[in-house]
């Protein structure tokens, strides 16, 4: 290395280039490096003499076994944070490891670690177990009346029903590949934190020990809810919610059963993705038509207020099965729609745009989710979507009838729509790549004639005659 160039380097930068960071006081050097891995914090004793031993003084801890070529290392490591910090407060304490490297008897070691985090008054915990399916480490009861805590998230651990719950400060909520030795453990900890306001949950494919998952909560804003595939399908699986402050709600589940929505009047944005366990049902020939098709109706009647939704295809599919049976709410408040598409039954959207009357903003995107198959589509005029004003057709088109029937519906039978943007598959774009199209309603031809579908597109008849169709 030229050193003789870095101390010219040194003497001659511009005042612009002086090391401000090194000028911030510790307590704004802290905020920063908290929000880093602790291995790249340490990185951070080779700036200046300064930051020799700046790291060490950090509230927080955020390491990984995988970082560490020697287990003694990592332990070693913990315990000298944790010595450290005896007698102040610790604003973050995060680890992740592997059961089979850290286990003692009962996984004592981590344990203790937990226990001394709590002590330290711990703000946010966040304990993750890489093992696979182990579930080894049973919560200690610390943590349940740390009430300091203001955030918790844990992975692959298994949490007991306490004798005593108290989480008076604890606002976010992140449970993934849980399990509960009790039933009731997950709704004593959801109703003993007073200000929860964010909870998401990714269940285990696995049985987690909880048929009916309850989340009573005045204070929650965001509820998350994430189950995958399941096999056992010898017992039902029902969610309960129960907030009036919910603001915001995501189900992404095909394994549950039955949810029930008791009380969300604030519910304002809504991600839905689940087909209630009804093609396991239908499968095993246990399926109860008219209970099943009750209660979607009154699922769909607790969401019915949302202003803005996602909903997918397969969601979409059993709102149309049941909607010969019963009527289906109107969601008169719906305003921003988008639709996750993963077959082409496109005909079962004007089903439900049918109950959503002041819709203004629709998208038909793509989703890469296994499709629901069994459902016969009955063709019947459709009424007018007088509200909507704007329609982005996400998925790429290839020009096929079905497709075509789909833009032909929204032009014919939107009399206020303002824009109709459609993107096309990459093998109708003959020639040089199309980057934007605006066609409107004067004009009399294609601007690219060697593509049919805009021949295809100018031939719609459209009901507004200040729609525009943009094509991507």
């Amino acid at each position: 290395m030229d050193t003789a160039g870095v101390k010219r380097a040194r003497f001659t930068n511009p005042p612009s280039e002086v090391d401000r960071l090194s000028s911030l006081p510790d307590c704004l050097i802290f905020h920063v490096l908290l929000n880093l891995p602790t291995k790249d914090v340490v990185k951070t004793s080779l700036l200046s003499t300064r930051w020799k031993t700046l790291w060490k003084h950090v509230p927080g801890l955020d390491l990984d076994t995988n970082d560490f070529k020697e287990l003694d290392t990592f332990v070693t490591f913990v315990d000298n944070f944790l010595e450290r910090n005896r007698g102040s407060s610790v604003q973050r304490f995060k680890l992740t490891y592997d059961t089979s490297d850290v286990v003692e008897s009962n996984t004592g070691r981590v344990k203790r670690w937990l226990d001394a985090a709590t002590w330290l008054k711990v703000k946010h915990l966040n304990v993750s177990d890489n093992s696979l399916h182990s579930w080894d480490l049973v919560m200690c009861p610390t943590v349940y009346t740390c009430s300091s805590l203001v955030s918790l998230r844990l992975l692959g651990i298994t949490l007991p029903n306490p004798e005593r719950v108290s989480l008076p400060s604890l606002k976010a909520l992140v449970l993934i590949l849980v399990e509960f030795t009790d039933e009731r453990a997950l709704e004593n900890l959801i109703s003993e934190s007073p200000v929860l306001e964010n909870f998401c949950i990714e269940r285990s494919n696995f049985s987690d020990g909880i048929p009916i998952l309850r989340v009573h909560s005045k204070s929650l804003l965001t509820f998350m809810h994430d189950w995958g595939y399941h096999e056992d399908h010898n017992e039902d699986r029902i969610v309960e919610i129960d907030a009036p402050m919910l603001t915001y709600l995501r189900i992404s589940d095909c394994r549950t059963t039955s949810f029930i929505i008791k009380n969300t009047p604030s519910l304002v944005e809504a991600d839905i993705d689940t087909v209630f366990d009804l093609i396991s049902e239908r499968w095993l020939g246990v399926v109860n038509e008219v209970q099943k098709g009750e209660m979607v109706r009154a699922f769909l009647v607790g969401i019915s207020k949302v202003k803005d939704m996602t909903i997918a295809s397969s969601t979409l599919e059993v709102i149309y099965d049941y909607s010969r049976y019963v009527q289906l709410p109107v969601f008169r408040n719906l305003y921003s729609l988008r639709v996750r598409f993963d077959s082409y039954m496109w005909e079962i959207l004007p089903v439900f745009l049918e109950v959503c009357p002041n819709l203004k903003h629709l998208v038909v995107g793509t989703s890469e989710n296994s499709e629901m198959e069994g459902i016969d589509v009955i063709a019947r005029p459709w009424n007018l979507l007088s509200s909507l004003e704007h329609v982005d057709i996400e998925r790429h088109l290839k020009g096929e009838a079905l497709e075509m029937a789909l833009v032909g519906y929204f032009l014919e039978n939107s009399p206020n729509l303002r824009r109709l943007s459609v993107t096309l598959d990459d093998s109708l774009k003959k020639g040089e790549s199309v980057t934007k199209l605006t066609i409107s309603l004067e004009d009399d031809a294609p601007r690219k004639e060697e593509s049919d579908i805009f021949i295809k597109l100018l031939s719609f008849p459209r009901l507004s005659s200040s729609c525009q169709i943009v094509v991507y």
